[in-house]
């Protein structure tokens, strides 16, 4: 709490001595004096009525219960052989409430659940890599959603061996075609190629047409 130390002289000190009840102390008697003066008494005269209870009570003034005026001070009290001796007086602070960085918290919690949400198994995330190794695909990539669809697909019961061995089909098949010069369509979002069942081409087992002999014809 922040402390203010006043001057006054040997007769002021024996006047505020004067006016120490039990539990009424010096700092106690001088916060009643100055609330007094913050209350609109606005000369010594007014003050002093409302010390000893005179007069009638005007506006929201309110006299100051036990407290006497100090005695008429000297004009020069520098004059004064007293020394001036110091007081001092507690004044209650205001707390200030630290400012709270919500809006910093949300996001850092937004980030962390986006990254968990991300973090798949790790035949996903073997899957995933593999998937992106592939330079003939789509630029936008939605990792989070492809961990959804990839978890709905092993909930049916579908292999991650099996889903591991259809794109690595799918991309020789992409690299075979651009090696013969023809039009390759490039791999979309994974997680496109896994909720359309793109898969499922490369899962076909394509057995050659078995040709009947020529004396049979």
């Amino acid at each position: 709490m922040p402390s203010v130390h006043l001057r006054i002289s040997q007769e002021q000190l024996d006047w505020l001595d004067s006016q120490v009840k039990p539990y009424r102390t010096r700092s106690v008697i001088i916060r009643d004096l100055i609330d007094l003066g913050i209350k609109g008494v606005d000369s010594i005269a007014t003050l002093s009525a409302y010390h000893v209870g005179a007069g009638t009570q005007q506006g929201n003034l309110r006299p100051l219960t036990g407290a006497i005026l100090p005695p008429k001070q000297p004009r020069s009290v520098a004059n004064t052989e007293d020394q001036p001796l110091e007081v001092a007086v507690t004044v209650p602070a205001q707390k200030v409430e630290p400012k709270k960085h919500n809006v910093v918290k949300k996001v850092e919690n937004a980030v962390k659940s986006r990254a968990k949400r991300a973090k798949g198994t790790p035949e996903f995330e073997a899957f995933w890599k593999r998937y992106q190794a592939c330079r003939h695909r789509a630029n936008g990539q939605s990792k989070p959603k492809a961990v959804q669809v990839w978890q709905q697909l092993i909930a049916d019961e579908t292999q991650p061996e099996t889903l591991m061995r259809a794109l690595s089909s799918a991309i020789d098949d992409i690299q075979t075609r651009q090696g013969c010069g023809e039009f390759a369509s490039p791999l979309p979002d994974c997680f496109r190629w896994l909720r359309d069942e793109c898969y499922a081409t490369y899962l076909e087992e394509n057995t050659p047409e078995q040709r009947k002999p020529s004396w049979k014809l």
